[in-house]
């Protein structure tokens, strides 16, 4: 007599789906510690289709939840979650990132710079005027 299969929950499953953990991460977790061939065959009795196709599915709402989350935040600090973990999610699932220093110049950043090479040399001929009308004795 063969033992009964492994309970599997399936909200938990789903939820780890959103999340963005793939299947060897759910089916080798301790909580449900299983083949992968098992997995996904009981995946897909269970579902009705692969543990990929709905897995691009659930791992987007995940996605979109943390851009909304994010949002939120931003908007009014009473929103649910912590903004160092929401960033820290959004950089490394969204793909966002701050500008590079190079796009955040000012836009007359050339003339910004011109007008501190001027004021440095005017500087150092001050000090070179000054060095030549002292007495060589000094």
């Amino acid at each position: 007599m063969a033992r009964p299969p492994k309970e599997i929950n399936w909200e938990k499953v789903k939820q780890k789906m959103e999340a963005g953990c793939p299947a060897s991460e759910i089916f080798s977790s301790r909580e449900h510690k299983m083949t992968k061939d098992t997995f996904y065959t009981r995946f897909k009795k269970e579902f009705g289709c692969s543990f990929q196709d709905y897995y691009d599915e659930l791992s987007q709402c995940g996605k979109g939840d943390i851009r909304w989350m994010l949002h939120a935040k931003c908007l009014n600090n009473k929103a649910p979650g912590n903004l160092t973990g929401l960033i820290f999610k959004a950089r490394c699932e969204l793909g966002m990132k701050e500008p590079e220093i190079l796009h955040a110049l000012a836009a007359n950043q050339e003339q910004i710079d011109q007008s501190h090479e001027i004021m440095r040399l005017q500087h150092r001929i001050a000090e070179l005027e000054a060095n030549a009308n002292k007495p060589k004795t000094e």
